[in-house]
């Protein structure tokens, strides 16, 4: 760590990038307190304990006197002390390998099958807060607020269960906070998870068990797929494989590093919500509105991130170009335009039509038609889209770990 009183006197002109990171974040902190408490900074460090030492001066009619022992002090220096470490913890940039590291033993194991896992018990506690709201007879606008408040208390708990979570570890042991880190982060990937549940759709396309097909469909996507064609079944694996390479991977893995594991079983709680709720149906067009709009706006930035490394995926095979001229062009027609935007891409990158018609409760809603049909929808073809995902999350993560590596100074 730079220490701050050196280096308000030599400047930052000769700097490494992750010493002014550094620098840049103390200062803040020291400024922060200073400005909230009404003390003036001093401007020294204690990089061994954290500690900011402030020479506190409190104006009277004009005068200043400085601060009696023991009157105000300890109270603002804990409670900096204690934003500071939060800060600390909702932070990836420093977590680049124990991130990449629950990535791997995702991708080499897959998500654990049990009935307490995390995002379980997300999607039960939104079953048991819905049927305890609509005990009462709500009009539209009470529907609204309530699902609202319901969407805002759940991510907020599932925030503050993993930041509690991660703040004791760190004060109990440096690596039970490491395994902590990586056991959330882990448990918020699918990636063999997305992997698995597409290959047990394809096999019995292969072998032209379409009624085998239509049930392991049916657990992967929220349309109907009683009366889905061969091709169908083959569109609808492909659309999941592209959409969830976003929520399932890219997504976690942004806030993962952006926030720490507790950023990312927020975007968790926003996506398990939305898949809870957010439904454009009768039951839940007032009801799920805000779950659906919070899941827009957490998904704004992995989704174009994820049609740019589905591209740049595609581009191993020569065909970026397609990939992302087909996003630009048809990935907004989507009525979820975020969604549109990752399967658009994966569309152009494997040279197949997506899109079309979709039965949601009875109800047909016309998807726009996505990419050119260069070739028949064969079950081969779930394959090749398994394929550029996965490159897709690769490039994703070494991007993402060398962005956090040059920020930070360090893997560890």
């Amino acid at each position: 760590m730079v220490p701050l009183f050196n280096q308000t006197r030599t400047g930052i002109a000769n700097l490494k990038f992750h010493e002014i990171w550094d620098y840049l974040y103390l200062h803040s902190m020291v400024i922060f307190v200073a400005y909230v408490n009404g003390f003036k900074e001093d401007g020294i460090l204690n990089e061994n304990a954290f500690c900011v030492t402030f020479a506190p001066v409190r104006s009277t009619r004009g005068r200043a006197r400085p601060l009696e022992a023991g009157h105000g002090l300890s109270g603002e220096v804990s409670g900096s002390m204690l934003l500071s470490h939060l800060l600390s913890i909702w932070t990836g940039i420093n977590l680049a390998a124990w991130l990449l590291l629950a990535a791997v033993i995702d991708l080499m194991t897959g998500d654990p099958l049990w009935y307490y896992h995390p995002v379980r018990l997300i999607g039960r506690l939104s079953m048991l807060l819905e049927s305890l709201i609509r005990r009462h007879p709500w009009q539209r606008l009470g529907l609204r607020v309530t699902g609202a408040l319901m969407s805002i208390f759940v991510v907020l708990l599932a925030l503050s269960f993993v930041s509690a979570v991660l703040w004791v570890a760190r004060d109990i042991s440096i690596w039970l906070y490491f395994f902590m880190v990586v056991l959330w982060t882990y448990w918020g990937l699918a990636i063999r998870g997305l992997t698995d549940a597409a290959l047990l759709v394809y096999r019995p396309l292969v072998t032209n068990q379409a009624d085998e097909a239509r049930q392991w469909l049916q657990y992967i996507v929220s349309r109907d797929t009683t009366h889905l064609s061969h091709d169908d079944m083959i569109r609808a694996t492909i659309e999941t494989v592209a959409g969830n390479t976003c929520d399932a991977v890219i997504g976690p893995l942004f806030y993962a590093f952006l926030g720490g594991p507790a950023w990312l079983w927020a975007y968790k709680a926003v996506n398990t919500v939305d898949s809870m709720v957010g439904q454009h149906s009768g039951r839940y067009e007032d009801f799920g509105w805000f779950a659906a709009h919070l899941d827009e706006w957490a998904n704004w930035i992995p989704a174009r991130l994820s049609g740019l490394a589905i591209s740049v995926a595609a581009s191993m095979e020569g065909r970026f170009r397609q990939a992302y001229s087909t996003m630009k062009a048809d990935g907004r027609r989507h009525p979820a335009p975020n969604t549109g935007i990752s399967e658009a891409a994966m569309a152009g990158a494997i040279g197949v039509s997506l899109g079309g018609p979709n039965v949601y409760d009875r109800v047909v809603a016309l998807t726009p038609t996505m990419g050119i049909t260069e070739r028949p929808l064969h079950p081969t073809a779930i394959i090749h889209a398994i394929a550029v995902s996965w490159r897709a999350i690769l490039v994703t993560a070494v991007t993402f770990g060398v962005i956090a590596v040059i920020m930070s100074g360090h893997w560890l």
